[in-house]
């Protein structure tokens, strides 16, 4: 098993770099890769866009995302939750292997503890549309934060990855973390990158 991080496909606008990553034709169904963030599906509802999302379900690898804060949040208010791996996901249909990893979280893939905490600000929501191109719920609230605390807690504060669309600010100043003891995974946000990184 391998796990693979990538970002921001945004729907798909980005998708390219998925259609040209030849590694993932090799991989199996026991490989995952995790967006983190701006996963961008279901959007529109388009045929083009159903393509995309019937490509990205038939990949040979297992394909998992954090939110970001280009997401279209009223569809994902509606899928139920499924635990999976230790951890509550939400499939993009009844039936799509795809799956988002909440926020809060802790799963175990192969192993390894990964923590999840998806959402970012919009620096260009002023010329967006409320519930049409732009969701007050691109972050996290209080209650995502109380839960994570007492997933994290219940693991004691120990984790092998942390996946996030947009790490805090205060991650980047590295005086001025402060983290409970045992919090010191790498911590994954990639927010606008086109690269990806195997993790495990």
């Amino acid at each position: 098993m391998t796990v693979y991080v990538t970002g921001d496909i945004h729907g798909g606008v980005d998708m390219q770099k998925l259609r040209d990553w030849d590694l993932g034709d090799s991989l199996t169904s026991d490989d995952y890769l995790i967006i983190a963030g701006d996963f961008g599906f279901p959007w529109d509802f388009s045929a083009e866009e159903c393509a995309d999302i019937a490509w990205l379900e038939s990949r040979p690898y297992t394909v998992l995302f954090v939110d970001g804060n280009h997401e279209r949040f009223d569809h994902w208010a509606e899928r139920p939750m499924e635990l999976w791996h230790g951890g509550l996901t939400q499939r993009l249909s009844d039936t799509s292997p795809v799956r988002r990893l909440t926020r809060g979280e802790v799963f175990e893939l192969d192993g390894s503890a990964i923590f999840t905490m998806g959402g970012a600000t919009s620096v260009d929501k002023e010329y967006c549309i409320p519930y049409s191109s732009w969701w007050p719920q691109e972050l996290p609230d209080e209650r995502n934060f109380e839960e994570a605390r007492t997933k994290l807690g219940s693991v004691g504060w120990k984790v092998d990855y942390v996946i996030t669309h947009t790490a805090p600010r205060a991650c980047f100043r590295p005086r001025s973390i402060r983290r409970p003891a045992g919090i010191t995974p790498p911590l994954i946000g990639l927010r606008h990158f086109s690269m990806s990184w195997k993790i495990a």
